[in-house]
């Protein structure tokens, strides 16, 4: 039997604006922050009560700086009531940080620094992920867009090169999750593209575009060549069609793909049809639909939403797969309910907007903290009760939410 979503109290706001404001960025405003050394604490647990940790991961560095920046400009705009230069102030103190302590010499970043830029306390953390590199050169170049300031651009501009270098080369490596061997990821792929398009945003903003537009269609096409003839993508296909990681599908990510690819064809001016990206995105909610608690699944099986099938050789991934498939994350309803209102609202998808309704009616009932904890308890089981449990990066990161809650402002006064 369906169990009924827990109806959200009526003092969390619905809006989008209003929640940002009142909920969401008040709580990493004032606890996020590092005024006294530059760069931001995320290490808190997921109920948001107690900070774990003064480490600093660098994929969670450059996307603060991302968010810092990307308010400031809604601010700037009317959008947002929110000061604008104390935002940039912040942002560009995480940016110098980032430039001095997490950029080495060989334009890779570190994993993770201590509070002071040195060695972090955080024991067993590998040296490098691209995924750090990318977030870092998205919040540079983010920051250079807000600011006018093409200096962020020079100093990421090595970091993108080597990473986007090393990835086509398939060197990347790719913390925390290695890609099981023989499979060609869709996750590097699709943060590439949205890595390009925001510095292919900012370089045109500036007036200095260099070779992004190019770079920028070449990782689209990357990504939509993991689009298949029902409308799903898949994940990681590889030699073995029926083995677990080959039939299993993560639907937040494609979806999160979904608006990238979207808004980097208005950038690119591609006149290509949009139609089969609409239609993709509602395969993909239909794919991921828990039918019986309601929300998206962490992962599914091609199939639909049950536990993902196949042969399975034990890797680290896999038994990642099975034990935690059927939990709820807060990025993939943010995601689904940023994308589905952009189809609906710009692209005019009827069946987007009825999903928006849907997925965003399940997210507020289930994600934010209320008197359980701050802002959004970001962790859940698959009935939405809390779970104290790390995804990913041992942090609390607000960069999906307020993304995707910037996003949605936007489409609302525009």
């Amino acid at each position: 039997m369906s169990s009924p979503a827990r109806p959200h109290p009526s003092s969390i706001p619905t809006g989008p604006r209003e929640h940002l404001e009142q909920i969401v960025l008040p709580f990493w405003l004032e606890h996020g922050i590092d005024e006294e050394v530059g760069g931001f604490f995320t290490c808190f647990d997921n109920r948001g009560r107690e900070r774990v940790s003064m480490d600093k991961f660098t994929w969670s560095q450059g996307r603060f700086v991302w968010l810092l920046s990307r308010a400031a400009r809604l601010a700037e705009r009317g959008l947002l009531t929110a000061d604008a230069e104390s935002l940039l102030g912040a942002a560009r103190a995480g940016a110098e940080f980032l430039a001095e302590h997490a950029i080495r010499v060989d334009s890779t970043t570190h994993f993770v620094v201590g509070r002071r830029g040195g060695e972090p306390q955080s024991l067993g953390q590998p040296a490098r992920s691209v995924y750090a590199d990318w977030f870092t050169v998205m919040g540079l170049a983010e920051l250079a867009n807000a600011t006018g300031e093409k200096s962020w651009l020079d100093v990421a501009a090595p970091v993108l090169e080597r990473s986007r270098a090393d990835h086509l080369a398939d060197t990347a490596p790719t913390p925390p999750y290695e890609i099981p061997a023989g499979h060609e990821a869709y996750g590097p792929r699709m943060i590439l593209a949205n890595t390009l398009l925001v510095h292919a945003q900012a370089a045109e903003s500036l007036g200095a575009p260099g070779a992004e537009r190019d770079q920028l269609r070449e990782a689209v096409d990357a990504v939509l060549s993991h689009r298949l003839p029902d409308g799903t993508f898949t994940e990681m296909p590889g030699p073995e069609p029926e083995s677990m990681v080959s039939r299993h599908r993560v639907p937040g990510h494609a979806i999160e793909g979904i608006w990238v690819v979207l808004e980097a064809l208005e950038l690119l001016r591609d006149e290509r049809d949009r139609a089969p990206l609409l239609e993709s995105l509602i395969a993909l909610c239909e794919l991921g639909w828990d039918r019986e608690h309601g929300g998206l699944l962490r992962y599914c099986d091609q199939e639909g939403p049950i536990s993902p099938r196949g042969s399975s050789a034990g890797t680290p991934y896999e038994e990642l797969l099975a034990s935690t498939w059927s939990t709820k994350l807060w990025w993939v309803h943010s995601e689904a309910a940023a994308t589905t209102a952009i189809a609906a609202r710009r692209y005019g998808s009827e069946g987007a907007g009825t999903w928006h309704r849907r997925i965003w009616e399940y997210t507020l009932a289930t994600f934010p903290g209320g008197e359980e904890g701050a802002e959004w308890i970001q962790i859940r089981d698959r009935a939405g009760a809390p779970l104290d449990q790390v995804v990913a990066l041992p942090v609390k990161d607000p960069f999906h939410i307020a993304r995707n809650l910037m996003q949605m402002i936007e489409l609302e006064e525009s």
